[in-house]
């Protein structure tokens, strides 16, 4: 049976641990939070810090693959795990959005339906296109679940609610 690991027990990883059961694998969850979703769901559970490169390489060392279920991961491990034959998948994890191909970019390369969006290199980037508005806009590094995103609907919008967010 493969043993196969996720980083972080947040709502993603709840929903993968709820499609394994249709394969025969082995799960492991780590997180630092017990409690988090999607922890009684894993066979395996792992408290730990999925930003800290011994805990990620000692969760990851003795599995057959992980993935992950947030960007927040130390990306040193998980290059050092795949040099030592732990298979990771996604191939390509960037924590910043700018540096990889948004999600919205591939479901739209590969015709997958999506809503309509553009990316922004910069403040003066987004201001150029409040034609676009309204709209929801994500920071390209650290954004997830409410954290730096910012809905826009008009173009007073656009100052107020991103002087705070790193861009």
């Amino acid at each position: 049976m493969l043993r196969i690991g996720i980083l972080g027990g947040g709502q993603l990883g709840r929903m993968l641990l709820q499609a394994s059961i249709n394969y025969p694998v082995e799960t492991f969850l780590m997180e630092k939070d017990p409690e988090c979703p999607a922890a009684h769901l894993c066979h395996n559970f792992v408290q730990g810090d999925i930003s800290s490169f011994d805990d990620v390489y000692a969760f990851g060392k003795d599995l057959d693959a992980i993935t992950i279920e947030i960007e927040s991961v130390n990306e040193e491990a998980l290059q050092k795990l795949e040099e030592e034959g732990v298979r990771y998948i996604p191939v390509v994890c960037s924590q910043n959005y700018q540096k990889q191909d948004p999600p919205k970019k591939i479901y739209e390369d590969h015709a997958i339906p999506t809503s309509p969006f553009l990316v922004t290199q910069n403040l003066a980037g987004l201001q150029d296109h409040l034609t676009f508005l309204p709209a929801v806009h994500k920071i390209a590094e650290g954004g997830y679940d409410g954290r730096g995103v910012v809905s826009i609907n008009k173009s007073e919008d656009v100052m107020n609610g991103l002087m705070n967010q790193r861009y």
